[in-house]
């Protein structure tokens, strides 16, 4: 059987694949070779297919209308794409942390310092 496309559940599927794009987008680091006004627009694009997922998820259900085959593998990447863009964001969110840590004085140590109140660097190691 053929399904149009405005029947809601490959409308849902098509949603899906594009949240799931946009994730991948952002973790390929695709959103840091953007302007920043862009960055915000993929971000509230983004959320505008949460919202639209949201809405037919809940028109699906209220129809009864089964999920497709399609549906099911395209939610499969999505949780695939959200569960490695959050495994991204926490290793970006420890490597800035070492890098002010290290900024801040409190990484590793690069040289012998003196024990006098200004702790002058007597050499690199």
């Amino acid at each position: 059987m053929t399904v149009s496309g405005s029947d809601p559940t490959m409308r849902e599927s098509r949603a899906v694949r594009r949240l799931g794009r946009l994730f991948k987008i952002e973790r390929a680091g695709g959103f840091a070779r953007r302007p920043a006004e862009t960055v915000w627009r993929l971000i509230a694009r983004r959320s505008m297919l949460m919202t639209e997922l949201s809405r037919l998820e809940r028109q699906r259900r209220a129809a009864s209308a089964p999920s497709s085959p399609e549906l099911e593998a395209a939610l499969a990447e999505l949780a695939r794409e959200v569960d490695l863009s959050r495994q991204y964001g926490l290793m970006l969110v420890e490597e800035l942390g070492a890098e002010l840590r290290a900024r801040r004085g409190n990484g590793v140590a690069t040289g012998l310092r003196d024990h006098s109140p200004g702790s002058r660097l007597l050499g690199r190691g």
